[in-house]
């Protein structure tokens, strides 16, 4: 890895520390003991448990609008869990999730579609397009931290 490169990692509720934490089932991270907080979100105007929650309540059909709402909530949690944003960008952002993975062993079909290594991964991407998106509506709002 080359010097100043902070090495990726999988994200899912098995990983611990912000691999758990971002992941959408945070609940299901906390079960398992990798993680410590809650990660409840607002989105369209209702509060969920975690960022799962929310994109069960709104999933629609088809596959690729799946990831667009996946990036929205996923927006949404780092809109309001900023340390998850700032952590992702002291790691160096973009750069960092595109080494990043999301395995989770998943046996069915539904859940190894979101599976792979940085843009591979339907979630990692969804994951990238949330942090960029957050980010610029954080530095729009004038924070001085992201």
């Amino acid at each position: 890895m080359a010097a100043g490169l902070t090495a990726g990692m999988n994200i899912w509720s098995g990983s611990r520390g912000l691999g758990g934490a971002l992941t959408n089932p945070t609940w299901l991270a906390k079960r398992k003991g990798t993680i410590q907080g809650d990660y409840p979100v607002t989105f369209r105007g209702r509060t969920f448990a975690d960022a799962e929650a929310a994109y069960q309540a709104f999933k629609p059909k088809a596959f690729e609008a799946r990831e667009a709402l996946c990036a929205e909530v996923i927006e949404a949690k780092l809109l309001q869990h900023p340390r998850l944003l700032e952590a992702i960008t002291a790691r160096n952002g973009v750069a960092w999730l595109e080494r990043c993975r999301h395995e989770t062993g998943a046996r069915t079909e539904h859940f190894q579609r979101w599976e792979g290594q940085g843009r591979q991964s339907p979630f990692i991407r969804a994951l990238i397009l949330a942090y960029e998106r957050a980010l610029g509506l954080h530095a729009a709002t004038g924070d001085s931290q992201p």
